[in-house]
């Protein structure tokens, strides 16, 4: 409707992985020189990873598309396949008959065809797609044709791509051959408020609407709150405010348009939480807010009663239990991120028992300048302890946090998450005293002199 009112070539904010639509932020310009690093030095494992919506396959197709006579490609997308049916669907993509072939034939067959686009001077590249949900067995399958080389390079590029959860699993005791022959990381980060316009505005001119249209900077500011510079909830909302203006017969979309788009895709639950206006029914929303602030004000003082008994912190080493869900990273952030798919943290490792948890802890660096917790989890069977830093009031505040600890030193791995509350627990070093009763008038980064530190520098 609105498509053919502004004379669009092509929808601007459809939901789908065109690479011709790619909008080079920071991150995926990074990202982008670290593929083209991967493959001209030869690496033989890659990851990639990225929140939900960040763009991954979009990039993906970007290079599959920009990929000359030199490169071989395959793609793969399916992470249901077994080991065996994921090495067949390599061959297939490759080009090899794979009907009737014992594995043994199969995987001589595959050396081959590597052996020869070697030799014929091409690269083999694949990219496989939602690795985060490959079984054991097929990260396995892959492991083990990453041994397909020469001498001196690899005849198969490997690149595994995925959400934050892949990470995670590769840190699986089971999969520690695996996680060793990965020579580089690649991470997708959501965009900046600065970014989240400019994408805006780049989506629009390669639509080329014979019309004007534009999104007025208040607009922009609340789509990235809303969205946390997650580019495919950024399509969404720009796609139903271009059809709130349509109805409304203007061509600039302001906050108030975003507010009325948002009602018809998140059955008004965000612009409840964004908009400080009075509407009809203000009376009851009010009480709903006011409530929901009292709620999170009694979870922070029950939390922090618990731990100061010993309680909380107890369970957490009987990782079959299932502790009680809290919320500690104040009412400010449980608002902003209710129902959005959990709360931000910073995922700096996970851990086989709670000991080796509390000693990564204690040996974290002059301190992180963020609160320290500790969630409970099962991965394939497998009892793990993730070592989180929190108290972040979104993605984005994280994702910074994130690149500034690795580039200070201070920690060697931190992945921004998104992640529910269930089994988490605040962290105090082993042999204190509990915390004292929380402060409901400070911030929610306020950080306690016995369970974090400062970030140096």
């Amino acid at each position: 409707m609105y498509q053919t009112y502004f004379k669009f070539e092509k929808s601007p904010f459809k939901v789908v992985p065109d690479p011709n639509m790619l909008f080079t932020s920071r991150s995926v310009r990074e990202a982008m020189g670290r593929i083209e690093f991967a493959v001209r030095t030869g690496k033989g494992i890659t990851v990639m990873t990225g929140e939900v919506g960040t763009g991954k396959t979009t990039l993906v197709n970007r290079f599959l598309d920009k990929a000359g006579p030199d490169t071989v490609t395959a793609y793969i997308f399916n992470p249901t396949l077994s080991g065996l049916q994921l090495l067949k669907t390599l061959a297939d993509e490759l080009g090899i008959q794979t009907y009737g072939m014992a594995k043994v034939d199969l995987t001589k067959a595959l050396y081959e065809l590597l052996l020869r686009n070697r030799q014929a001077g091409r690269r083999t590249i694949v990219f496989v797609d939602e690795a985060q949900a490959l079984s054991r067995e097929a990260l396995e399958e892959l492991r083990l044709i990453s041994n397909l080389e020469t001498w001196n390079e690899k005849l198969l590029h490997l690149f595994l791509v995925g959400q934050p959860e892949l990470l995670e699993k590769l840190e699986s005791f089971n999969l520690r051959q695996l996680r060793q022959r990965v020579e580089l990381f690649i991470q997708i980060e959501p965009m900046s408020a600065a970014e989240t316009r400019q994408y805006i505005e780049h989506r629009i001119r390669l639509a080329n609407p014979l019309r004007e249209v534009s999104f007025s900077d208040p607009a922009c500011q609340l789509i990235h709150q809303i969205s946390s510079g997650i580019p495919r909830m950024i399509n969404i909302v720009c796609d139903a405010s271009l059809l709130v203006i349509y109805v409304a017969e203007t061509n600039v979309v302001a906050a108030a348009h975003v507010r009325d788009a948002v009602r018809t895709v998140d059955a008004g639950q965000v612009s409840l939480r964004l908009d400080p206006r009075p509407r009809h029914r203000a009376g009851h929303r009010v009480a709903i807010l006011v409530g929901a602030m009292l709620a999170a004000v009694m979870l922070i003082w029950t939390f922090d009663t618990a731990v100061s008994r010993g309680g909380l912190l107890n369970r957490v080493t009987r990782l079959g239990s299932k502790p009680a869900a809290n919320v500690a990273a104040g009412a400010d952030a449980s608002l902003a991120h209710s129902g959005t798919g959990g709360l931000p943290f910073v995922h700096v490792r996970s851990c086989r028992t709670r000991a080796e948890a509390d000693s990564f802890a204690t040996g974290l660096p002059a301190g992180v300048g963020r609160k320290v917790y500790l969630q409970a989890a099962v991965q394939d069977g497998t009892p793990w302890v993730r070592v989180l830093l929190g108290d972040f009031a979104t993605l984005e505040e994280a994702g910074v946090f994130a690149r500034e600890a690795k580039r200070s030193g201070a920690v060697s791995y931190a992945q921004p998450v998104l992640l529910e509350t269930e089994g988490l627990q605040a962290w105090t070093r082993p042999g204190t005293p509990g915390p004292p009763a929380a402060n409901p008038g400070g911030t929610t980064g306020g950080a306690r002199p016995d369970d974090t530190r400062r970030l140096a520098g």
